[in-house]
């Protein structure tokens, strides 16, 4: 943590100085628009429903005062109000937005009081329609009050930075970078000297220029100019995470933001590269929530899970299936992690799907494009997850219509492209591409979520290479945007032959999904030509369709119910409350985190064992040997794992004593880890 908090404290400042006024945080609530009571924004109305089977889908009501000096230039800037929203300023529609996690701008004519109308009622033309997650209401991500004078860099044309930094030209030797924005004069036509700057980390002025432009009364016009660099500081990812600042200056409005640069490729024989050298990303999914507030994260919540990333070692995240809080990228992009984020066109493309609803899907592309344009870390942009034949049905758009799927990601292709031709494009599937006329897809890079063992093959891992294979063959670069299981940490089986669950699907084992994900990572360590993998997912989330893995065992003999785990996603490394880090947890931290020294016993919370058995003891670790001990005995030494990943070490044939039996496992500098199982 101490890393992240003076990262943070430098974006708070860093935003201020670049023209946000203030954050607007307080705010009445209502449900009916009668009862009213206060709260503080970020603020979402499922926060205590969402683990539930049927959480509140319908409109509430924020309301505030706002004011500002009169003869000012006022905006309102919502970073995410969902799922849709309507603005009024003392009872008039300023307007109205569909789309619950994607930036957009108000203009305010005068001070008054501001009301949100937010509503998270099913609606077929908007996306996500579908989805295996919940869609909460409320406004989730923060609200700002953005307050400029005559003249001014606008708002609403290159999003809450008010800039682009497009990277035209980036090497080892030179960055040409063109600076863009819009400018707005509301008073008397003026000249005005125009000044961009790009400083270095320290603060230095490494390029420079100053242009000198007309501007009309009630002006509304394009700026452009370019910047160079000779020998860049370049971002080469968790390795070196390089942040430059540009800053652009008219009159008193100054705008600004940080930015990295960086070159990269992807190749379906070579994998992705960064700045020209190899550079395998591996890492997890995310989900934008939390117990007790569901999507309304506040920084302070954002900084604590992302100092759970650092802990965990990975070096891609993909922020699904909506792009996240700013705050999000902005550390993404101090810590050096590359991101996938997508619009949240999930499952539904049906043969009665109107003309609006794609509007409404290009409407998402530009703004997430528009608002998070200066990120380094983003290096692909994601058009959809899974329209696949499972989520269309004749209440949605009717049944899936795969031509239109394929007529429309070119036209989503190509529109993304003209907005940022500088990154990557692509979309996730879950059929192998064997949907009709997949092979057409239109894409940069082609994901696949896979879940051998889980949804299908019960109790058989081994798929995932010969599918990954065929997708690189057949449709190119090849990413696996998905894989994992249900694991419920309290679900313990001594039983080496469990498999997932029964006919309820209440049974999550701890032990299956250990096996599962030591399957797949020792395929994707086989695999250096995937250019990107995330498990999903790094916590668990609530899902109001999902009633499964609720039962709880300590001994793999008695089984109890519990409520607390029903609706609810529990493929996640680490429970929803980030109280529980699930064995598989370590498995990647010895994987991905070369600096912590990790050496981990599985199957902890099974606290009993049959005396007398035998039974294979799975530890965790990168060391470059280990020594197991039972009751203070060595009992076994392993010199290495003879597996791809070189964290899976495996003592077989351990056997259980006859009552309590402590088991320790030391590396050979001393990084220890124990257990004791009580006999059965």
């Amino acid at each position: 943590m101490k890393n992240l908090l003076p990262g943070l404290v430098a974006l708070s400042l860093l935003a201020v100085a670049c023209g946000v006024q203030s954050e607007l945080k307080d705010w009445q609530f209502s449900k009916d628009g009668e009862q009213w009571e206060a709260v503080t924004v970020p603020h979402s109305y499922n926060a205590q429903d969402g683990p539930t089977q049927k959480y509140y889908r319908g409109k509430a009501h924020y309301r505030r005062e706002v004011s500002f000096s009169s003869g000012k230039n006022a905006f309102l800037l919502f970073e995410g109000a969902a799922q849709a929203a309507e603005v009024y300023l003392d009872g008039t529609l300023l307007k109205a937005h569909k789309g619950g996690y994607t930036p957009f701008v108000v203009p305010l004519p005068h001070s008054g009081q501001v009301e949100v109308v937010c509503d998270n009622t099913e609606d077929i033309e908007m996306i996500p329609v579908s989805s295996d997650f919940n869609k909460n209401g409320g406004l989730h991500n923060p609200v700002r009050l953005l307050v400029y004078g005559d003249v001014f860099f606008s708002p609403e044309e290159y999003g809450p930075y008010r800039l682009h930094v497009v990277q035209k030209e980036v090497s080892d030797n030179k960055v040409v970078a063109e600076v863009r924005a819009h400018l707005r004069n509301t008073g008397k036509a003026r000249t005005e000297q125009v000044v961009a700057q790009l400083k270095a980390a320290d603060g230095k002025v490494v390029a420079k220029e100053t242009a000198s432009i007309d501007l009309p009364a009630g002006a509304s016009q394009e700026y452009a100019t370019v910047l160079t660099l000779d020998n860049p500081h370049l971002w080469n990812g968790v390795l070196d995470p390089y942040l430059y600042t540009v800053e652009i200056q008219v009159d008193k409005d100054v705008a600004c933001t940080e930015v990295g640069f960086r070159y990269f490729n992807v190749d379906k024989d070579k994998g992705f590269s960064l700045n020209g050298k190899p550079y395998s990303l591996r890492g997890v999914s995310m989900h934008q929530d939390m117990a007790g507030k569901a999507s309304a994260l506040t920084k302070e919540d954002i900084a604590n899970d992302y100092a759970i990333v650092k802990e965990l070692g990975c070096n891609f995240l993909r922020l699904a299936h909506y792009p996240h809080n700013d705050e999000e990228f902005r550390l993404c992009d101090r810590m050096g992690i590359i991101v996938q984020t997508e619009i949240p066109w999930v499952n539904i493309c049906g043969t009665n799907a109107t003309q609006a609803y794609f509007d409404n899907i290009h409407q998402q592309m530009w703004e997430m494009v528009t608002s998070l344009y200066n990120h380094p870390s983003i290096c692909f942009w994601g058009m959809w997850n899974e329209l696949d034949s499972w989520g269309n049905r004749p209440n949605y758009q009717g049944w899936l219509d795969t031509d239109r799927v394929v007529e429309e990601t070119a036209r989503l292709y190509d529109y993304a492209k003209s907005l940022d031709p500088t990154r990557l494009v692509g979309l996730t599937d879950d059929s192998v591409f064997q949907r009709d006329r997949y092979t057409e897809l239109k894409a940069d890079y082609y994901s696949e979520n896979r879940y051998h063992g889980w949804y299908y093959n019960y109790g058989d891992f081994s798929g995932l290479t010969t599918d990954m294979t065929k997708i690189r063959d057949v449709m190119g670069p090849a990413n696996i945007s998905e894989y994992g299981v249900g694991i419920n940490p309290y679900c313990e089986t001594w039983d080496e032959s469990a498999v997932r669950r029964d006919r309820t699907d209440s049974l999550h084992f701890e032990a299956y999904g250990n096996r599962s994900h030591e399957a797949h990572a020792q395929q994707i360590a086989e695999m250096p030509w995937l250019n990107f993998t995330s498990l999903w997912i790094l916590f668990d989330f609530p899902v109001a369709d999902r009633h499964e893995g609720f039962v709880d065992s300590e001994d793999g003999v008695n089984y109890v119910v519990n409520p607390a785990r029903m609706y609810m996603n529990d493929k996640g490394l680490i429970t929803r409350d980030r109280q529980t880090k699930k064995d598989v947890f370590y498995l990647y931290k010895a994987w991905w985190n070369h600096e912590a020294k990790t050496v981990y016993i599985t199957e902890r919370r099974l606290h009993y064992r049959p005396a007398g058995q035998q039974f294979t003891l799975t530890v965790y670790a990168n060391a470059p040997s280990l020594t197991l001990f039972r009751n203070g005995e060595k009992v076994a030494e392993l010199a290495a794992t003879g597996e791809p990943t070189g964290v899976i070490w495996k003592f077989a044939d351990v056997t259980m004593g006859p009552g309590d039996t402590v088991f320790k496992v030391v590396s050979p500098d001393g990084t220890a880890d124990e257990v004791t199982w009580k006999a059965l």
